[in-house]
């Protein structure tokens, strides 16, 4: 016994030497980028014009079905409302079988069904793929559009529009999109309870048949199943589609502003005031600086070790966290960072938004920033591969998107191969604190005045119209 004792207490007098001979102060150098092991998709066209993406994945006994429309973004006018409404009217029923039915019948089986305006996927164990692909294509070629679903959901949607106007993070959105885009633009158009009061089931029906076409349509299916088991699912179910033409819409590029705007919502009973400061631009997600883009993103205001939080909360303590980024976009992309605030801070939060937005652009990036960065968007990546969804979100975007064919399987190479210098270059190039638009909701009596030296002051009511009167003098005229 005294021997073990002895050995014991030397053991740990050892281990204790070698762990007070570690330096903690430094983080360990990374190893090199994994090998992503992303299955390549086996692609097949039926004669609809149907885009078919099969990945093979039989570590678990599931399969996975995602579809995508590829259509241009659409203005609703007086109808804003009817994409919200699109995919859970297709879920009320079928013309077989009534809301109640369709949603025991899924659940039945344990498997998942949803759709939207412009998605659906499905999934389950395989052994009830031949009764999940029924059910998803029941939902998918017969919806039944009843009128008292479309009753339940308008009021529905309309008593959320009516609490959003009260929520000032939501009005912080609805007013920024406004008027960054304006209101004629699909980007920057806004459901109102009246848009959505308006909407009658063939409205729901129209965008239906316009819209749900095959031809713009790709399908990833992704799991446990063979290629050919996939090939004579995919005819067995979709084949009868029947594709048509689809409108094409094109749409101004919103540019920003040459100057500073200062947009405004007064909100008499808020406490503290919601912020976002940022600009549209392009970059296409296929553009070589995404990656790039990525880091600085990250660096920015991508967590508790973005420049924004360690500013604005850390060192200042004006907020509980303040986050930004950018967004590339098909269309357009993006530049947002935003926080909540108190009032009386409010004028010096905006400082530091457009301080660190302006040091970014300096190409002020450290090796270390860009490190932390890396790792971080490298652990997001590779948690992002156990969700089967994932899988066929990368198959599909490759196609939509037109990505080179191995730029997700190249991902993480491609990121751990960034130097400073193409960061920083990313940040120059994409990064500035002029031509913002400032959108604060808040009780703008405590900084309006304050606010003047960062651009013209102009006021909004919560949906994003401009308020009567002069929108310039930093005072808002009630209406």
């Amino acid at each position: 016994m005294k021997k073990i004792s002895s050995y014991l207490f030397f053991m740990l007098v050892g281990i204790g030497m070698i762990a007070a001979q570690v330096d903690r102060s430094n983080y360990p150098e990374p190893g090199p980028a994994p090998e992503i092991n992303i299955g390549d998709p086996v692609t097949f066209t039926l004669p609809n014009g149907l885009n078919v993406f099969v990945v093979e994945n039989h570590k678990l006994p599931r399969v996975t079905y995602s579809l995508v429309l590829d259509r241009d973004p659409i203005l609703e006018g007086d109808k804003a409302g009817i994409t919200t409404l699109v995919g859970e009217m297709m879920m009320g029923g079928t013309a077989s079988r009534s809301k109640d039915e369709l949603d025991e019948a899924i659940d039945r089986i344990g498997s998942q069904v949803s759709v939207s305006a412009t998605s659906a996927s499905a999934s389950s164990l395989k052994k009830y793929n031949d009764q999940l692909l029924e059910l998803f294509t029941d939902v998918l070629f017969n919806p039944a559009f009843p009128q008292s679903e479309l009753d339940k959901l308008k009021k529905q949607l309309i008593s959320s529009l009516t609490a959003a106007k009260d929520d000032p993070n939501s009005i912080a959105g609805v007013v920024r999109n406004a008027v960054m885009y304006g209101k004629d633009h699909p980007y920057g158009e806004t459901e109102t309870e009246e848009t959505v009061a308006r909407i009658q089931v063939d409205d729901i029906k129209s965008y239906y048949n316009t819209y749900f076409k095959p031809n713009i349509a790709y399908l990833a299916i992704v799991g446990d199943i063979t290629v050919d088991e996939a090939k004579a699912l995919a005819n067995r179910h979709f084949a009868d589609w029947q594709q048509g033409t689809v409108p094409h819409h094109e749409w101004p590029l919103p540019k920003a502003a040459a100057e500073n705007n200062v947009v405004l919502v007064n909100r008499p009973a808020s406490a503290q005031s919601v912020i976002h400061v940022g600009y549209p631009f392009v970059l296409k997600p296929n553009d070589p600086d995404v990656i790039a883009t990525n880091v600085v993103s990250r660096v920015l205001g991508g967590g508790s070790s973005g420049r924004l939080f360690l500013n604005l909360r850390e060192d200042k303590g004006y907020t509980y966290g303040a986050y930004g980024g950018i967004t590339p976009g098909k269309l357009i992309a993006t530049l947002d960072a935003s926080a909540s605030v108190r009032n009386a801070v409010t004028d010096s939060a905006v400082h530091e938004f457009v301080y660190e937005l302006q040091r970014l652009g300096q190409r002020t990036i450290t090796q270390a920033e860009l490190d932390l960065a890396k790792a971080a968007l490298a652990g997001s990546f590779a948690r992002s591969l156990e969700q089967p969804a994932t899988i066929a979100r990368f198959a599909i975007n490759t196609e939509l998107q037109e990505l080179p064919k191995d730029y997700y399987k190249n991902y993480l190479k491609n990121l751990d191969a960034l130097t400073l210098e193409q960061t920083n270059a990313a940040a120059a190039k994409y990064v500035h604190g002029s031509g913002l638009q400032i959108t604060v909701v808040g009780k703008t009596d405590d900084f309006a005045d304050k606010l003047k030296e960062w651009g013209t002051v102009r006021f909004y009511t919560v949906t994003g119209d401009p308020v009567n009167g002069d929108a310039g003098n930093g005072t808002p005229k009630t209406e």
